[in-house]
């Protein structure tokens, strides 16, 4: 049984459908549409409702509401179908030359003990499991143990969507926050593991400009808009910039070296996701 592939699509928005049913056909993966919630058409009582049940500690403004309930939109079509997995894209996205393979079936994903496996990389360094979960078309999979941003593709098992539908109830911040950040409260609760290499890559991620479509994230005037209006620490100016650059190699060698040591020592594989053709 091939795997449905459920990408997130605005109305208003017709080039980025094209563009990514066009990405799929090249790879031999034939893609569901799902209407995305429209920020724009959320009312005044459903944001409301939804900043009531945010953090506090990041903004949040209708385009991020959009994607949380677009999402959570998509859970509950996985969870009222019958079948084992999905893969949930949003549509700015471009997949490696190798992932259709990965929709033939889904003889290559966990047993139910896992909810997600994250397919995408936002090329930041992250922390994975020293101990290798399974291989699958020559891609290695290990448990994600630190936060890797981004919500672009991913594959989720009919459990883990109900599971999400349930944790994310009373939660509403940044999407990716919520699914993959440990200060939330919910990754703690899920079993995630991380593709390696990743089968796809947002588009303003892409290095080689030839590649690259031009489509700019929906979601980032959007933070910065709302964390302005909600008085949340902003870009520093002045001698706290100064201090920020300065300490910014520094922090950056530390990092490093920490990496180098876990590698080192087995306690981890810390490393950036890369993806093949990108």
């Amino acid at each position: 049984m091939t795997i449905p592939c459920y990408y997130i699509n605005l109305d208003r928005s017709p080039e980025r459908d094209a563009s990514f049913r066009a990405e799929c056909a090249r790879v031999g993966i034939e893609p569901t549409r799902v209407a995305a919630v429209d920020g724009r058409m959320i009312d005044a009582a459903e944001q409301a409702r939804l900043s009531a049940l945010k953090s506090g500690r990041l903004g949040l403004g209708p385009g991020e509401m959009a994607c949380y309930l677009s999402h959570r939109k998509v859970w509950e079509m996985i969870g009222d179908g019958d079948g084992d997995w999905a893969f949930i894209a949003e549509d700015d996205i471009h997949f490696s030359d190798d992932a259709g393979v990965f929709f033939i079936d889904s003889s290559w994903l966990p047993d139910a003990d896992v909810d997600i496996v994250k397919a995408e990389t936002a090329r930041q360094r992250v922390r994975l499991s020293p101990q290798l979960h399974s291989k699958a078309h020559g891609h290695e999979m290990r448990l994600l143990q630190s936060y890797h941003g981004g919500t672009a593709g991913y594959f989720v098992s009919r459990p883990g969507a109900a599971r999400l539908l349930h944790l994310t109830a009373n939660v509403c911040d940044a999407l990716d926050h919520v699914m993959f950040h440990e200060w939330i409260g919910v990754v703690d609760k899920l079993s995630i593991l991380q593709l390696d290499p990743a089968l796809c890559i947002q588009d303003y991620l892409v290095n080689k400009p030839s590649s690259r479509i031009g489509f700019k994230s929906t979601l980032d005037t959007d933070r910065a808009a709302s964390s302005s209006d909600a008085g949340l620490k902003q870009r520093p100016k002045g001698l706290a910039l100064i201090k920020r650059e300065v300490s910014r190699p520094f922090r950056r060698l530390w990092a490093s070296f920490l990496a180098l040591s876990d590698n080192f020592r087995g306690v981890a594989v810390v490393k950036k996701i890369t993806i093949r053709g990108f």
